[in-house]
């Protein structure tokens, strides 16, 4: 019996190894699958987050008691999270394959699940919403942890010249699952929001287990183009063949650079400098405003469920049909072009935040998601592009990390600001020529403001960059 056991051990051992250490793409097919894979994995990923963020947890923390304030703050929580990742830039330099990695990281995605049934108990509303915030932080933790690999994993897996196209249609794919199941989870909220609302939370957390699945299901059916230690016949080395090359690996390297040098490094590089700076002045856009605009729609402007997920549905098939457009005249015209539309429309999005009110929530809510489907079309295609177009090969694991972590900190904080700013004007109770004003709106109007000069910023420091043409990616080498 023993016996037994330990050969299905051994065997189950040798099966997970194959899949997370041993799955080498041997052909373009091979890289082809991995993509469609990818696809299917990030749409289930990009769907979870709405699920678990936005409109969806703004009711589930209103429910819990939380102030507008403090769940813009908490929903930031995914930028904070990321200060992990620059604590395991040593780490990620000694990886030789990130499939595990990124997998295992995925599987952690089910504490999201988790906080939908945390108002199930019975305790205290403070208790809830400590609960909630922790475990959704720990969740982000792992997210951020692994949002790097999966980013250099695609990377590698897509040949510089159909990056536009396929990030296109890759994200074409997700926002129409995204949408699909966010219009079906906002008429089941409205379905049970007079009534008991708690079904509607465990349903939202049952479909969010299921996603998690689907997640890590797909990217372990994916490969790697990513060697590790080669013996001298020039094939991979695993198990303890490749523990002994590690070792020796360590017997030799001596001047392993500390994170500090990693970064001094990364910021003496002109186009690194340029993209971190891009970076940071979108989140301080993004992270001014947007946070606060989900509890927005809910509490003051009092938009139904169903209407929000139904114009949103409704804007995302437009974006579906221009995302692979967009992406072909990147292709063409340059991420940083494109790149720069985009974010002038998101801009806009904002500013008609600026100005909705209750009075004229509806007609200015559609006219903001469709500015708004425009510019998501491509601004993260864009700013990832951008990143890659900037990055050299051999540090772009270790510079998206950085540019992640730093900026996301700084997002945080950002969002922090924001809350105080909102705290203090809805005190202020704020009137011109007597109709009130909204916190929000002011929040959105600096938010346009700032990615007005964003859009400066590209046109004059980032479209006039010279781009290193990178021939590895997309490419089978073993």
């Amino acid at each position: 019996m023993l016996n037994n056991f330990m050969f299905i051990n051994r065997l189950l051992l040798a099966r997970l190894r194959r899949i997370y250490f041993m799955a080498l793409p041997e052909s373009k097919s091979d890289l082809k699958k991995s993509r469609v894979c990818f696809t299917v994995g990030d749409s289930a990923v990009q769907t979870i987050a709405q699920l678990s963020g936005g409109t969806f947890l703004a009711t589930l923390m209103s429910f819990c008691g939380i102030s507008d304030a403090n769940i813009g703050i908490i929903t930031s929580l995914v930028s904070l999270a990321a200060v992990c990742q620059i604590f395991l830039i040593n780490y990620f330099k000694k990886l030789k394959k990130y499939k595990f990695l990124v997998c295992f990281t995925a599987l952690q995605r089910l504490l999201f699940t988790v906080i939908y049934f945390i108002p199930l108990l019975y305790i205290s509303n403070s208790k809830k919403a400590l609960i909630i915030v922790i475990l959704y932080f720990i969740g982000q933790v792992f997210v951020q942890i692994g949002a790097p690999a999966s980013q250099e994993w695609i990377a590698s897996l897509v040949p510089g010249r159909l990056r536009g196209k396929y990030f296109s249609i890759k994200d074409s794919i997700a926002v129409f699952v995204v949408s699909s199941t966010m219009l079906i989870s906002g008429i089941v909220l409205d379905t049970f929001k007079n009534r008991n609302l708690k079904v509607g939370f465990i349903i939202i957390g049952t479909l969010i287990f299921i996603l998690v699945l689907i997640n890590v299901i797909a990217f372990s059916k994916m490969k790697e183009p990513k060697i590790s230690y080669l013996n001298q016949d020039g094939k991979e080395m695993h198990g303890r063949l490749a523990k002994k090359a590690k070792e020796d690996e360590k017997i030799h390297k001596k001047n392993d650079k500390t994170i500090l040098n990693e970064i001094i490094d990364a910021f003496q590089n002109r186009k690194f400098r340029k993209a971190f700076m891009l970076q940071c002045l979108y989140t301080l856009s993004f992270y001014i405003c947007l946070p606060f605009n989900s509890s927005y729609q809910i509490n003051e402007l009092s938009l139904p469920y169903t209407f929000i997920m139904f114009v949103c549905f409704m804007t995302n098939l437009y974006r579906i049909y221009i995302s692979p457009k967009l992406g072909r005249l990147a292709d063409k015209y340059g991420m940083a072009r494109l790149l720069r539309y985009t974010l002038l429309a998101l801009g806009f999005t904002m500013l008609s935040f600026a100005f909705t009110v209750p009075g004229n929530a509806y007609p200015l809510f559609i006219i903001s998601q469709v500015i708004a489907s425009t510019a998501w079309a491509f601004v993260g295609i864009g700013l990832f592009g951008v990143q890659l177009d900037f990055f050299q090969n051999e540090k772009r694991m270790i510079w998206l990390t950085l540019v992640s972590s730093i900026s996301g900190v700084f997002g945080f904080f950002v969002s922090i600001f924001g809350g105080v700013i909102l705290d203090h004007l809805q005190k202020a109770n704020l009137h011109i020529s007597g109709r009130p004003v909204y916190a929000q709106q002011v929040l959105n109007l600096i938010g346009f403001l700032i990615m007005l000069f964003t859009v400066w910023f590209i046109k004059y420091h980032i479209e006039t960059e010279k781009i290193d043409n990178n021939h590895k990616d997309g490419r089978v080498s073993i």
